[in-house]
C-alpha cells in the first residue's frame, strides 16, 4: 500500500485521517527504518510497534490533533527535511535523515489522552496532554531513542533542537549548534513547514 501525499493532506485539513491512510504510514515508516543497519534498531522498532506511536495525535489543539496525527507529521517532517538537504546538496548520511525526521518527536509518544463527550457533544479538545515524566521536548525524545540505539553527534543535535526558538534554551546555543550542525535549519524548516503550512 503507497502512501498518497495528497490524500494525506486532504484528510488532515477535515482533521481525521482513514485507516488505509494510517496503514499507509505504517508501511512507509517501517520501510524507512528498516533500511537503517545499527545496533539496537530493532529494538527500537519494536519500541514504536509496541506504542501509540501509530495512532496518537501530534497535539491537542494545533497541528495533526487527530488520530494517527503523530506519525503522520513524523513521517513528512522526514520526507521534507530529505527534500530540503537533497536539494541543498548535504551529505547527512540516509540513516541520520530517517532517525532525525521520523524520531524527532518521540516525546509525544503515550501523553495524549482521549476527551470523552459529555451529553452527547463532542469534546472542544478531542484529546488532553499528560506526561507522566515532563523531561522537555527535544531532551526527552533525544533520551528514549538512545535507550535503543546511538545517535550520532549529529543526530543529536537535531533531535535535541529541532524546536527552535520555540525552545527558550535554544538562542543561548544556537550558533554553536550551527556550527555543529548546519543541517539543523533544515529539520527546523521541515518541521514549521509541516506543521503550519500542512497542518500535520
Amino acid at each position: 500500500m503507497t502512501l498518497d501525499i495528497k490524500v494525506l493532506a486532504e484528510e488532515a485539513k477535515k482533521g481525521c485521517l482513514s485507516g488505509k491512510t494510517i496503514d499507509a504510514i505504517r508501511n512507509e515508516i517501517m520501510d524507512a527504518m528498516a533500511g537503517i543497519k545499527r545496533k539496537g534498531i530493532d529494538k527500537l522498532v519494536k519500541y514504536m510497534q509496541g506504542s501509540d506511536f501509530f495512532t496518537a495525535p501530534a497535539s491537542t489543539k494545533f497541528h495533526g490533533n487527530y488520530e494517527g496525527g503523530l506519525a503522520a507529521h513524523s513521517y513528512l517532517v522526514y520526507h521534507e527535511f530529505d527534500e530540503l538537504l537533497t536539494r541543498h546538496g548535504s551529505d547527512l548520511p540516509s540513516e541520520s535523515r530517517i532517525i532525525s525526521g521520523i524520531c524527532h518527536d518521540f516525546c509525544k509518544v503515550g501523553v495524549y489522552r482521549k476527551n470523552e463527550a459529555k451529553r452527547g457533544k463532542a469534546p472542544v479538545k478531542p484529546y488532553s496532554f499528560d506526561d507522566e515524566y515532563p523531561l522537555g521536548h527535544g531532551e526527552k525524545s533525544l533520551l528514549i531513542i538512545s535507550k535503543y540505539i546511538e545517535p550520532t553527534i549529529k543526530e543529536s543535535l537535531l533531535i535535541r533542537w529541532h524546536m527552535g526558538g520555540y525552545d527558550q534554551n535554544y538562542e543561548i546555543n544556537s550558533e554553536k549548534v550551527k556550527k555543529l550542525c548546519s543541517e539543523m535549519v533544515f529539520l527546523q524548516s521541515a518541521d514549521r513547514i509541516v506543521s503550519s503550512w500542512c497542518n500535520v
